[in-house]
């Protein structure tokens, strides 16, 4: 359990991730808990990042989704997603402060840096909304998440659906928002979210706001294939840092 407040050169390398991350989420809809939990472990605990990501992955998905046009149809579409991602990752967060995320890390790591090459190469990779496909991302992404926080399975099969930029926006916030919303409670049960993290958590959400905002103002500016590109070297460069800051 975290029960000390790091030095503050740690904390203020933590601000500084938060608004790089925020910035990319911003920008590209994706990345924010990836690119986090990538950096954190040169410089913190593992579950003391899972921790104070909590509340700002919830506060940078709830714009994201409720402020993309015609978001009600997209949560029905991806409601089945949803419900499992939020019922797994209550779950397994019990038991983010038992369980080294370290195996987990590199399992995300590979499967982003595998998604991201096979999209920079075309190998075609199509993903269907059926209740089958819905379920097993819910599944995958509850247990990744729960654990490590990054819904990296949820952001590739958003990406694999291959829908319009702001279709995959709300997609893709919607069920991240999901897990942001539940992990809070799950980490708050299994006594992870204490006041000292929650006081980092809760900090942190200004910083990673001021990210966001200057995120938004970078992506009307990209067109729909440097949208693409970009997405799919940032997926390509968080994968490739996650496994081997773990593997190392």
């Amino acid at each position: 359990m975290i029960t000390t407040f790091p030095p503050p050169f740690v904390i203020l390398a933590i601000m500084i991730v938060f608004v790089i991350a925020g910035t990319i989420k911003g920008a590209l809809g994706v990345g924010f808990p990836a690119f986090a939990m990538s950096v954190f472990p040169i410089f913190i605990d593992s579950s003391f990042g899972v921790a104070i990501l909590a509340i700002p992955i919830l506060l940078t998905n709830f714009p994201q989704f409720f402020t993309v046009k015609g978001w009600q149809p997209t949560a029905r579409r991806f409601l089945l997603a949803g419900g499992v991602i939020l019922v797994t990752t209550f779950i397994v967060a019990q038991l983010t402060a038992d369980v080294t995320s370290r195996w987990i890390n590199i399992i995300v790591g590979l499967l982003l840096t595998l998604f991201a090459l096979s999209s920079l190469f075309k190998v075609n990779i199509t993903a269907k909304e059926s209740p089958h496909c819905q379920i097993g991302v819910g599944l995958v992404s509850g247990l990744i998440g729960g654990i490590a926080a990054v819904t990296a399975p949820a952001m590739v099969y958003a990406v694999a659906l291959k829908m319009p930029r702001e279709e995959f926006m709300a997609a893709g916030g919607f069920m991240i928002f999901t897990s942001g919303v539940v992990l809070i409670a799950g980490l708050s049960t299994a006594i992870v979210l204490n006041s000292v993290t929650l006081t980092h958590s809760l900090g942190s959400v200004v910083v990673s706001k001021m990210g966001f905002r200057i995120g938004t103002w970078i992506r009307p500016k990209l067109s729909e294939r440097v949208f693409r590109t970009a997405l799919q070297r940032t997926i390509l460069a968080l994968g490739l840092h996650l496994t081997l800051v773990n593997i190392m």
